[in-house]
């Protein structure tokens, strides 16, 4: 009998003695888990605010968030994608940011907004031969054929002015189109971008810069650009993330970038 015992005895501590690594082990894993949370950032190629190469991404904005992320213990990786489905992914995927993003009022409550990453100032552009377009306001430019890019600042602000798609109003779903598109149809007058892209477009399309013309300022003063993430990333990431930006704007190193890329806003 008492051989009996010390028989279930052995048996309860070495199911004791297997339990607890099993349960320490699930702890262990919980924790690492937890520190190498995996951010994606996503953004479109709009050089030169953000220029999708071969192999890595570059651009002012992307130094600008690669500097930032030097200041952190964040995994992170940058994907270019099509400005609308960038948008779409950040606004669904938990642990996601995206740059660089206008902060429309419908977008407001959507996102935890990081900081400013540069500005933007947009203008109607069409080609220099294009003599038959006169336009000194925004109503005025009503009377011509606008390509925007889907979902995008220009898109938002030019339906909020009144221009309707299909009679001024055509939207495509790439950034590459818009100056091509300038120069190949002729049922497009102008197109609506920020005038520091243009050159930069026109050399990535194989472009002569020198054919475009800038007619008219759509917003009155620059507005601001910023780097912003899914309401469901992580904390940890929004702190660090926050205190990160301000760091490289206080100690020169977001300056020195703005002065590389010669950026003027």
């Amino acid at each position: 009998m008492e051989t009996g015992v010390k028989w279930v005895n052995l048996i309860i501590l070495l199911l004791i003695g297997i339990k607890l690594p099993t349960q320490a082990n699930e702890l262990t894993d919980k924790l690492t888990n937890d520190d190498t949370v995996q951010l994606t950032i996503v953004t479109e190629h709009l050089p030169p605010l953000q220029i999708a190469g071969e192999e890595k991404v570059t651009g002012f904005t992307t130094e600008v968030i690669e500097q930032a992320l030097s200041h952190t213990k964040i995994n992170s990786s940058i994907v270019v994608y099509p400005w609308t489905r960038a948008l779409n992914t950040a606004k669904n995927k938990k642990n996601t940011c995206i740059y660089s993003m206008a902060r429309l009022s419908e977008r407001e409550s959507r996102f935890h907004w990081i900081d400013t990453l540069a500005t933007t100032d947009n203008y109607f552009i069409g080609l220099k031969k294009s003599s038959y377009i006169k336009i000194n306001s925004i109503e005025e430019a009503k009377q011509y054929r606008v390509a925007v890019l889907r979902d995008d600042l220009t898109h938002k602000l030019l339906v909020k002015h009144g221009f309707t798609q299909n009679k001024n109003l055509y939207i495509v779903n790439n950034t590459h189109s818009l100056l091509k598109l300038l120069v190949a149809r002729t049922n497009i007058d102008l197109v609506l971008a920020d005038k520091q892209t243009i050159k930069y477009r026109a050399e990535f399309s194989h472009l002569d810069p020198a054919i475009f013309k800038v007619f008219l300022s759509l917003n009155e003063s620059p507005l601001p650009l910023y780097l912003a993430c899914n309401l469901h990333t992580d904390k940890k990431i929004i702190q660090q993330l926050t205190s990160a930006m301000r760091t490289i704007k206080a100690n020169g190193q977001y300056q020195a970038i703005k002065n590389k890329w010669s950026m003027i806003n």
